[in-house]
């Protein structure tokens, strides 16, 4: 990876929550990136859709329900998956999908991990000891395995949370890199006190449901917001199956053609990842609980450089 000559690099990173957004979404996001020949990198559940479930973060989540009625979450999800979890049994998202995952692969992008049960993570994995954690890692890979024939490289947590439980067992399951901050730059993590040697690219972008009704209602204005925010280094974009992979295509067609037109170019987060491991200088930096502006609850967060 060298920037030197242009403007900045961007990682485009696809986090797909659900079976929908897996079966429907997927699909339209690959071909909208072989349009402009852009490569990115997709992280997928290893286990099944229990999306239905979020419903109780309308009273444990401030400001859940007023987000979701920005985003319009019958149109975004549908009446379908929204009962996933409570009144229908939620189909294994990684394993009904495995054609399309070895086509991603073989397209040339990356495929990681998104948890295993993305609703179950998010809402727990805060609070879970080492043995449940690994637990659900562990299953995680062995589905992994399974459907591409190979051990993964990289996992972005759910709703960027994560525990230092997970992050020793990236550490030591060989994993270049986990995406699971909101932060500013690639670093070293710190969290209990401890240092782990596994590289972290946090999001340093907003995603599209943090920002629309905001910053703007239409592709046209969305897109000029986030081509606007890019800056002259690496650029995160983390994108949503359920979001861009429908109704708003065409935001993120416009985000690349203008993008394009600037001078950036795209890469994946495992090149990223990879360039950054052989030149070996990365931050140390804490990573915390915090919020950020559009998102409701938690996500990790990273300090300044220690």
């Amino acid at each position: 990876m060298n920037n030197s000559d242009t403007k900045g690099i961007i990682g485009i990173k696809i986090d797909v929550d659900t079976h929908m957004g897996m079966q429907r979404g997927v699909p339209q996001i690959l071909s909208i990136l072989k349009r402009y020949n852009i490569k990115a990198s997709f992280f997928i559940p290893m286990g099944r859709d229990n999306t239905g479930r979020t419903v109780k973060r309308i009273w444990t989540r401030k400001g859940f329900l007023k987000k979701v009625n920005r985003v319009g979450v019958l149109q975004t999800y549908g009446i379908i998956t929204l009962l996933y979890g409570i009144l229908l049994r939620g189909p294994e998202i990684a394993k009904r999908a495995a054609g399309i995952i070895r086509t991603i692969i073989e397209e040339g992008h990356e495929v990681g991990i998104h948890g295993y049960d993305h609703v179950y993570w998010h809402d727990h994995i805060k609070d879970l000891d080492r043995e449940r954690t690994e637990e659900i890692l562990k299953e995680s890979v062995r589905i992994y395995r399974d459907i591409t024939g190979r051990a993964p490289l990289s996992f972005a947590a759910p709703g960027w949370m994560i525990n230092a439980h997970a992050l020793k067992f990236f550490q030591e399951n060989g994993f270049i890199y986990s995406s699971d901050t909101r932060g500013v730059m690639p670093f070293f993590p710190v969290m209990d006190n401890r240092v782990f040697r596994i590289i972290q690219i946090p999001s340093n972008l907003p995603t599209l449901d943090e920002v629309v009704g905001i910053e703007g209602n239409d592709p046209e204005a969305l897109s000029s917001y986030f081509v606007d925010s890019l800056k002259k280094n690496i650029n995160i974009l983390t994108i949503h199956a359920e979001l861009e992979g429908k109704r708003w295509g065409g935001f993120l067609e416009m985000f690349l053609q203008k993008s394009i037109s600037r001078g950036f170019i795209f890469e994946r987060l495992i090149d990223i990842a990879q360039d950054i491991k052989d030149r070996g200088e990365l931050p140390i930096c804490e990573i915390f609980y915090g919020s950020i502006r559009g998102r409701a609850g938690e996500v990790s967060c990273h300090s300044a450089p220690l």
